[in-house]
């Protein structure tokens, strides 16, 4: 039956109302916060709340998760507790409290990330077939709540947003959990003995420098993007539609996931998305007219879900099986925490600065060059001869 427990339809509510009360939350975040009186030094201060405690949250719940073997259990929990989080941040007026409860949202939304793809890439349904719906309804989302925010109330998205949790919640509930491999003395390790592991991994490490120096000012652009294109002369609305387009143009990579990456190698999967990303912040750094810059929307759907999909595989493929979770954690850390909050701090400052297009441009210019470095360590990236995923199959 297509209800039971553990059907494919659950895998996809999950995925899909996730990313939609993400895509409600977040999309237009900074638009909202400009709209009440926050300059770009307090945004950044504010959405970088996110980034900080995400660098808590990842490697805690990836942690709790092996701890417990228990991906499910540690999801739910956190979803339960961004939903709070969540309707708090939408009665805050005060600074601290709009840092504090956007961070703790947002935070539980991180930490959740890699236990969704966990639980997800266990399954018995391919991968890209459920991310797909995360996809679609992200996509739907940020278009959603540009109009809500236009022609209803800002306040109104925050209500849409938690009744996507609740959703998310009851796809959880009716998934299957991760199955334990036969224990054995082995699998009892110590924080020292994962993090010992991690740093003799050089495959590993490099990654996660990639995985740094790309992922940083791909999400500070996910708070000033939006903004350029208000700065430009475009409309909330119009912000939603070019999130819209970009996240829809994102489903034939998420589609074909399984085999795209059976065909390309992940290094070359990340010098195609860093390219990409190159040509789009420096065609963003020349601010262009607001419709020119939805004309990008093809590249920042493929560079955004390439990445994405790269880092689940390439960590499953060089990591012990028992620290999957924990290593996922901690690179998303460093990438989506630590060095979103350094780009999304340093973007605001030049904004508020220069202020005006000029601040946009040098803005721009600066990710694309910091990409590019990605890119050209990219073309060193090697896997493990042991763990090529060919030997695995």
């Amino acid at each position: 039956m297509m209800l039971r427990k553990g059907s494919y339809f659950y895998y996809a509510l999950a995925n899909g109302m996730f990313y939609y009360s993400w895509g409600t939350f977040a999309c237009i975040i900074s638009v909202y916060l400009a709209g009440v009186g926050y300059s770009a030094t307090e945004i950044s201060f504010i959405t970088s709340a996110a980034p900080l405690f995400a660098m808590i949250s990842q490697p805690v719940c990836g942690m709790i998760a092996d701890k417990l073997k228990s991906p499910k259990l540690v999801g739910i929990v956190c979803l339960i507790l961004c939903m709070i989080s969540g309707l708090l941040f939408a009665y805050s007026q005060n600074f601290i409290f709009l840092f504090l409860f956007n961070g703790l949202t947002q935070g539980f939304l991180n930490g959740t990330t890699a236990l969704s793809d966990r639980l997800a890439t266990a399954s018995s349904y391919p991968f890209g077939a459920i991310r797909v719906w995360g996809s679609v309804l992200y996509a739907i989302a940020c278009q959603v709540a540009g109009f809500v925010y236009d022609y209803i109330s800002p306040l109104a998205n925050y209500y849409i947003f938690a009744v996507a949790v609740g959703l998310t919640v009851i796809g959880f509930i009716n998934m299957q959990d991760v199955k334990p491999q036969v224990k054995t003395n082995e699998e009892h390790f110590t924080f020292h003995e994962m993090l010992k592991a991690l740093f003799k991994n050089k495959a590993f490490i490099m990654f996660v420098v990639i995985y740094v120096l790309f992922q940083g000012p791909t999400s500070a652009n996910s708070v000033y993007m939006p903004l350029l294109i208000k700065e430009l002369g475009g409309t909330t609305a119009m912000v939603g539609t070019t999130l819209f387009l970009s996240t829809m143009f994102e489903l034939p990579a998420v589609l074909f996931s399984d085999r795209i990456m059976k065909r390309i190698s992940y290094r070359h999967l990340m010098i195609f998305a860093g390219g990409l990303s190159v040509v789009r912040f420096v065609w963003y750094a020349t601010c262009p007219a607001p419709m020119m810059i939805m004309s990008m929307f093809f590249f920042q759907g493929l560079t955004s879900i390439i990445f994405i999909l790269v880092a689940v595989r390439i960590i499953m493929d060089i990591v012990d099986e028992r620290f999957v979770n924990s290593a996922y954690g901690i690179s998303s850390m460093l990438a989506k925490g630590f060095s979103a909050f350094i780009f999304q701090m340093i973007s605001g400052n030049i904004i508020d600065y220069f202020s005006g297009a000029e601040a946009y441009t040098i803005v721009y210019f600066m990710y694309a060059l910091i990409i590019l470095l990605a890119t050209i360590l990219a073309f060193y990236f090697k896997m493990p001869a042991h763990r090529l995923r060919q030997e695995r199959e």
